[in-house]
Formats: C-alpha cells, sequence, structure tokens
C-alpha cells in the first residue's frame, strides 16, 4: 500500500512538472502583437490574424487525479507568437455528433472547446508555437504572414486507446482518450 502511495506521488510530481516546462517555454514579450477586436481596422503595415481551435473533450472523468481538465473552464490553450503569449477565450458547448467513429475521431456526446481570438501584427516571418497545458502538449510552426489577412488554426490530434473499446474499434483516434499533439495551420 505504502509503495503505491509513493508510485502515485512521483506520476503526480513527474506530471506537474512537465506541464510545467511545457509552460515555461510560452513568452514574455509584448511588442509582437495586439489583440484586437474582428473587423478592426488596421494599418497599410499591419495584418488582421484570426487565431482559432476547436476542441472536443468528454465531459469528465471518473479517475481521481486526471491531470487534463476535462469538463472544466480549465481546459485552456495558450498561443505564442515569436515570444508574445496569449491564454484563447472559449466558449464550451455541449455535442453530440453521431458520424461513424471509425471515420470521426469526435464522433459521440462531448464538449466542445471553440478558442478564438483576433490579433494585429506587422507582415513577417513568425514562430507559432500553442500549448495545451492540462493535456501537456505542445507544437511549434514557423509562419511567413503576408499583407491582407490570415488564419492560424490549431488542431487536435487524438489518442487511440485499446481501453473502454470493442474489438472493432480499438486504437482508432478518439476525442475520449485525450488529445496527443496539436497541429497548427496557417494560411
Amino acid at each position: 500500500m505504502m509503495m503505491r502511495i509513493v508510485m502515485l506521488l512521483v506520476v503526480c510530481s513527474a506530471l506537474a512538472a512537465c506541464a510545467g516546462s511545457n509552460a515555461a517555454r510560452m513568452g514574455q514579450r509584448s511588442d509582437v502583437f495586439q489583440v484586437v477586436n474582428e473587423g478592426a481596422a488596421v494599418g497599410a503595415d499591419e495584418v488582421l490574424v484570426t487565431v482559432s481551435a476547436s476542441i472536443k473533450t468528454h465531459k469528465g472523468s471518473s479517475i481521481l487525479f486526471e491531470p487534463a481538465k476535462h469538463g472544466s473552464d480549465d481546459y485552456l490553450l495558450d498561443v505564442d507568437i515569436s515570444g508574445q503569449s496569449i491564454s484563447l477565450p472559449v466558449q464550451i458547448t455541449e455535442e453530440t455528433t453521431g458520424t461513424d467513429p471509425q471515420t470521426d475521431p469526435e464522433s459521440g456526446t462531448g464538449l466542445r472547446y471553440s478558442y478564438k481570438a483576433t490579433v494585429r501584427l506587422k507582415p513577417g516571418r513568425y514562430t507559432v508555437s500553442a500549448c495545451l497545458p492540462t493535456e501537456n502538449v505542445t507544437a511549434r510552426q514557423e509562419a511567413l504572414i503576408l499583407s491582407g489577412s490570415a488564419n492560424i488554426t490549431v488542431k487536435p490530434l487524438y489518442r487511440g486507446s485499446a481501453g473502454r473499446k470493442p474489438a472493432s474499434l480499438r486504437w482508432l483516434p478518439s476525442f475520449k482518450d485525450g488529445v496527443s499533439g496539436l497541429d497548427i495551420v496557417v494560411n
């Protein structure tokens, strides 16, 4: 019994250290972009960039010490553009999708987290990072932002797990198993 408690403490401290190291990678600058309302005016040497993501999770967990805060307001997404960070504002809605679970990893009932912010910055080359600290996943991408407007979309990559699933669905990715990575798309 004592060994299990010690192992639980070791695992919890390791998870906390990993989440902290991802969060520490996010920048502290404040001169790269300005957060603005959608449709804000832009100068001749500025670009409006919409940063967004849509992630589906299960409602909560029966696991006592689950590190990811599925189903809560603490399921945050941080985006860093060349050293300046923002926690994206989020809207949470309950969603049921009746698509085929063999082809759609978001099939089923869960919570949809829709993140979105608009920033104004100068055209140029940037390093874009996204971090989902509660899942301990980070992605980084170089981006060339040209004049006009642009979109930065963060897409989740869902885990696949053998547990809880019928044999025909084992190892297929599903939002119910959590997020294993992020993909950043700039256009």
